[in-house]
Protein backbone atom coordinates (compact mmCIF):
# COMPACT_ATOMS: atom_id res chain seq x y z
CA UNK A 1 0.00 0.00 0.00
CA UNK A 2 1.16 3.36 -1.04
CA UNK A 3 2.39 5.52 1.57
CA UNK A 4 1.26 8.96 -0.18
CA UNK A 5 -1.68 8.15 -2.41
CA UNK A 6 -3.24 10.45 -5.02
CA UNK A 7 -6.80 11.94 -4.47
CA UNK A 8 -8.49 8.84 -4.85
CA UNK A 9 -12.22 8.85 -4.55
CA UNK A 10 -12.13 7.65 -0.82
CA UNK A 11 -9.75 10.86 -0.17
CA UNK A 12 -11.93 12.78 -1.68
CA UNK A 13 -14.97 11.51 0.18
CA UNK A 14 -12.81 12.05 3.35
CA UNK A 15 -11.96 15.76 1.97
CA UNK A 16 -15.86 16.17 1.30
CA UNK A 17 -17.05 14.63 4.48
CA UNK A 18 -15.15 17.80 6.43
CA UNK A 19 -16.62 19.92 4.33
CA UNK A 20 -20.43 19.09 4.78
CA UNK A 21 -19.62 19.25 8.30
CA UNK A 22 -17.77 22.88 7.75
CA UNK A 23 -20.86 24.17 6.31
CA UNK A 24 -22.82 24.09 9.62
CA UNK A 25 -19.95 25.58 11.13
CA UNK A 26 -19.44 28.23 8.91
CA UNK A 27 -19.49 31.44 10.41
CA UNK A 28 -17.93 30.82 13.54
CA UNK A 29 -14.47 29.05 11.41
CA UNK A 30 -14.71 32.31 9.27
CA UNK A 31 -13.85 34.39 11.76
CA UNK A 32 -10.90 32.51 12.77
CA UNK A 33 -9.48 31.58 9.25
CA UNK A 34 -10.30 35.03 7.48
CA UNK A 35 -11.00 37.73 10.21
CA UNK A 36 -8.23 36.70 12.13
CA UNK A 37 -5.30 37.27 9.67
CA UNK A 38 -7.46 40.28 7.99
CA UNK A 39 -6.60 42.22 11.21
CA UNK A 40 -3.05 41.25 11.50
CA UNK A 41 -3.01 42.84 8.08
CA UNK A 42 -5.18 46.13 8.64
CA UNK A 43 -2.98 46.30 12.13
CA UNK A 44 0.58 45.84 10.41
CA UNK A 45 0.29 47.33 7.43
CA UNK A 46 -1.55 50.57 8.22
CA UNK A 47 0.01 50.87 11.96
CA UNK A 48 3.26 50.46 10.73
CA UNK A 49 2.99 51.52 7.20
CA UNK A 50 2.45 54.86 8.70
CA UNK A 51 6.33 54.79 10.33
CA UNK A 52 8.07 52.68 7.92
CA UNK A 53 7.95 54.38 4.31
CA UNK A 54 9.89 51.26 2.64
CA UNK A 55 11.28 48.10 3.10
CA UNK A 56 13.72 46.11 0.84
CA UNK A 57 12.74 48.74 -1.75
CA UNK A 58 8.90 48.39 -1.67
CA UNK A 59 6.03 50.61 -0.19
CA UNK A 60 5.81 48.21 3.52
CA UNK A 61 2.36 47.12 2.49
CA UNK A 62 3.36 45.67 -0.67
CA UNK A 63 5.85 44.15 1.35
CA UNK A 64 3.69 42.79 4.01
CA UNK A 65 1.15 41.69 1.95
CA UNK A 66 2.39 38.44 0.37
CA UNK A 67 3.32 37.67 4.24
CA UNK A 68 0.41 37.84 5.69
CA UNK A 69 -0.94 35.88 2.76
CA UNK A 70 1.84 32.87 3.99
CA UNK A 71 0.86 33.32 7.17
CA UNK A 72 -2.97 32.54 7.06
CA UNK A 73 -2.64 29.92 4.65
CA UNK A 74 0.01 28.60 7.84
CA UNK A 75 -1.88 29.35 10.19
CA UNK A 76 -5.62 27.57 8.70
CA UNK A 77 -3.75 24.73 7.49
CA UNK A 78 -2.48 23.70 10.90
CA UNK A 79 -4.96 24.79 13.50
CA UNK A 80 -7.24 22.21 10.78
CA UNK A 81 -4.97 19.14 10.79
CA UNK A 82 -4.29 19.74 14.97
CA UNK A 83 -7.12 20.69 17.02
CA UNK A 84 -9.23 19.68 14.09
CA UNK A 85 -8.00 16.16 13.10
CA UNK A 86 -6.95 15.31 17.02
CA UNK A 87 -10.78 16.05 17.59
CA UNK A 88 -11.99 13.78 15.31
CA UNK A 89 -9.40 11.35 16.07
CA UNK A 90 -9.65 11.18 19.66
CA UNK A 91 -12.74 13.14 20.71
CA UNK A 92 -15.16 12.13 18.13
CA UNK A 93 -13.56 8.48 17.09
CA UNK A 94 -14.08 9.93 13.48
CA UNK A 95 -11.19 8.14 12.51
CA UNK A 96 -12.04 4.76 13.58
CA UNK A 97 -15.62 4.70 12.19
CA UNK A 98 -14.02 5.95 8.45
CA UNK A 99 -11.49 2.79 8.89
CA UNK A 100 -14.00 0.82 9.59
CA UNK A 101 -14.56 1.48 5.78
CA UNK A 102 -12.61 0.78 2.50
CA UNK A 103 -11.04 4.00 2.56
CA UNK A 104 -7.00 3.09 4.11
CA UNK A 105 -5.24 4.91 6.14
CA UNK A 106 -3.04 6.93 3.71
CA UNK A 107 -6.28 7.65 2.14
CA UNK A 108 -8.09 9.14 5.53
CA UNK A 109 -5.02 11.37 6.47
CA UNK A 110 -4.63 12.98 2.72
CA UNK A 111 -8.32 13.38 2.97
CA UNK A 112 -7.59 15.45 6.29
CA UNK A 113 -4.41 16.99 4.13
CA UNK A 114 -6.61 18.00 1.36
CA UNK A 115 -9.60 19.47 3.41
CA UNK A 116 -7.45 21.28 5.36
CA UNK A 117 -5.09 23.12 2.34
CA UNK A 118 -8.76 24.35 1.62
CA UNK A 119 -9.02 26.13 4.28
CA UNK A 120 -6.16 27.70 3.90
CA UNK A 121 -6.53 28.80 0.39
CA UNK A 122 -9.98 30.45 1.84
CA UNK A 123 -8.13 32.18 3.70
CA UNK A 124 -5.04 33.09 1.65
CA UNK A 125 -6.91 34.50 -1.36
CA UNK A 126 -9.38 36.32 1.41
CA UNK A 127 -6.02 38.09 2.22
CA UNK A 128 -5.04 39.13 -1.37
CA UNK A 129 -8.25 40.28 -2.56
CA UNK A 130 -8.32 42.97 0.66
CA UNK A 131 -4.66 43.33 -0.42
CA UNK A 132 -5.21 44.46 -3.66
CA UNK A 133 -8.02 46.30 -2.52
CA UNK A 134 -6.13 48.34 -0.06
CA UNK A 135 -2.96 48.96 -2.90
CA UNK A 136 -1.12 46.03 -1.51
CA UNK A 137 -0.60 43.82 -4.63
CA UNK A 138 1.12 45.80 -7.69
CA UNK A 139 0.73 42.53 -10.20
CA UNK A 140 -2.52 41.32 -9.26
CA UNK A 141 -1.24 38.45 -11.88
CA UNK A 142 1.82 37.68 -10.32
CA UNK A 143 -0.64 36.87 -6.79
CA UNK A 144 -2.59 34.77 -8.72
CA UNK A 145 0.23 32.59 -10.24
CA UNK A 146 1.38 32.96 -6.93
CA UNK A 147 -1.84 30.81 -5.32
CA UNK A 148 -0.69 27.45 -6.76
CA UNK A 149 2.56 27.55 -5.10
CA UNK A 150 0.64 28.91 -1.63
CA UNK A 151 -1.31 25.75 -1.80
CA UNK A 152 1.53 23.30 -2.72
CA UNK A 153 2.92 24.84 0.76
CA UNK A 154 -0.29 24.69 2.22
CA UNK A 155 0.11 20.90 2.02
CA UNK A 156 2.73 20.98 3.52
CA UNK A 157 2.00 23.01 6.94
CA UNK A 158 -1.13 20.55 6.63
CA UNK A 159 1.17 17.24 6.98
CA UNK A 160 3.35 19.76 9.27
CA UNK A 161 -0.02 19.57 11.85
CA UNK A 162 -0.27 15.52 11.19
CA UNK A 163 3.15 14.90 12.71
CA UNK A 164 2.08 16.91 16.09
CA UNK A 165 -1.22 15.07 15.86
CA UNK A 166 0.25 11.71 15.56
CA UNK A 167 1.90 12.54 19.06
CA UNK A 168 -0.09 14.42 20.96
CA UNK A 169 -1.94 12.69 23.87
CA UNK A 170 -4.03 15.71 24.82
CA UNK A 171 -4.90 19.30 23.52
CA UNK A 172 -2.07 20.65 25.57
CA UNK A 173 0.64 18.91 23.76
CA UNK A 174 -0.43 21.45 20.74
CA UNK A 175 0.84 24.43 23.00
CA UNK A 176 4.38 22.71 21.95
CA UNK A 177 3.64 23.07 18.05
CA UNK A 178 2.02 26.49 18.36
CA UNK A 179 4.98 28.07 20.32
CA UNK A 180 8.02 25.96 18.80
CA UNK A 181 6.41 26.10 15.28
CA UNK A 182 3.68 28.11 14.19
CA UNK A 183 4.95 31.21 16.25
CA UNK A 184 8.52 31.34 14.93
CA UNK A 185 7.46 31.04 11.24
CA UNK A 186 5.38 34.30 12.23
CA UNK A 187 7.79 35.85 13.37
CA UNK A 188 11.13 34.82 11.80
CA UNK A 189 9.99 33.80 8.34
CA UNK A 190 10.19 37.29 7.02
CA UNK A 191 6.21 38.46 7.34
CA UNK A 192 7.14 41.69 8.33
CA UNK A 193 11.01 42.57 8.17
CA UNK A 194 13.40 41.03 6.26
CA UNK A 195 15.21 37.67 7.41
CA UNK A 196 18.95 39.64 7.00
CA UNK A 197 18.13 41.76 10.27
CA UNK A 198 18.56 39.32 12.64
CA UNK A 199 21.22 37.44 13.72
CA UNK A 200 23.05 35.17 11.90
CA UNK A 201 22.33 31.86 13.96
CA UNK A 202 18.22 33.17 13.77
CA UNK A 203 18.53 33.71 9.68
CA UNK A 204 19.49 30.51 9.60
CA UNK A 205 16.53 29.40 11.99
CA UNK A 206 13.96 31.06 9.48
CA UNK A 207 15.71 29.51 6.17
CA UNK A 208 14.92 26.02 7.74
CA UNK A 209 11.65 26.91 7.91
CA UNK A 210 9.25 26.10 5.43
CA UNK A 211 7.52 29.51 5.75
CA UNK A 212 9.88 31.50 4.70
CA UNK A 213 10.90 29.35 1.48
CA UNK A 214 7.01 30.62 0.51
CA UNK A 215 7.17 33.83 1.09
CA UNK A 216 10.36 34.25 -0.84
CA UNK A 217 8.82 32.94 -4.08
CA UNK A 218 5.45 34.73 -3.63
CA UNK A 219 6.56 38.30 -2.59
CA UNK A 220 8.36 39.02 -6.19
CA UNK A 221 5.58 37.65 -7.85
CA UNK A 222 2.38 40.14 -6.00
CA UNK A 223 5.41 42.76 -5.82
CA UNK A 224 5.81 42.49 -9.51
CA UNK A 225 9.69 42.02 -8.94
CA UNK A 226 11.82 39.85 -11.38
CA UNK A 227 11.37 36.19 -9.91
CA UNK A 228 15.14 34.20 -9.98
CA UNK A 229 13.83 30.95 -11.43
CA UNK A 230 16.51 28.44 -10.34
CA UNK A 231 15.98 29.99 -6.65
CA UNK A 232 12.40 29.44 -7.16
CA UNK A 233 12.57 25.97 -7.88
CA UNK A 234 15.26 25.52 -4.64
CA UNK A 235 12.56 26.71 -2.64
CA UNK A 236 9.70 24.79 -3.93
CA UNK A 237 11.86 21.63 -4.26
CA UNK A 238 12.84 22.59 -0.25
CA UNK A 239 9.09 22.63 0.67
CA UNK A 240 8.18 19.70 -1.21
CA UNK A 241 11.10 17.89 0.79
CA UNK A 242 9.92 18.54 3.55
CA UNK A 243 5.82 17.92 2.76
CA UNK A 244 6.83 14.50 2.11
CA UNK A 245 8.88 13.54 5.18
CA UNK A 246 6.56 15.14 7.27
CA UNK A 247 3.18 13.20 5.99
CA UNK A 248 5.40 9.61 6.06
CA UNK A 249 6.14 10.34 9.81
CA UNK A 250 2.77 11.31 10.24
CA UNK A 251 1.35 7.93 8.89
CA UNK A 252 4.06 5.87 10.61
CA UNK A 253 3.48 7.15 14.24
CA UNK A 254 -0.70 7.27 13.51
CA UNK A 255 -0.14 3.88 11.83
CA UNK A 256 1.59 2.30 14.93
CA UNK A 257 -0.51 4.10 17.44
CA UNK A 258 -4.01 3.34 15.99
CA UNK A 259 -3.00 0.13 14.96
CA UNK A 260 0.15 -1.76 16.72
Amino acid sequence: MAVIPIATPYTMAVTWRQYVVWRKLIWSSLVTNVANPLLFLFAFGFGLGRFIEDIDGMRYLVFVVPGMVAYSAMFAASFETTIGSFSRYFMQRNWDATLATPVTLSELLFGEVLWAAAKAMLSAVSVVIVGWLWGGIPSLTGALISLPIVFIASIGFACYGLVATSLARGYEFFSYFFTFWVTPMFVFSGVFFEIDRFPVVVQAIAWALPMTHLIAIIRPLSAGIPLDLGWAALHLSYTIALTIAAFVIAYRRTRRRMFD
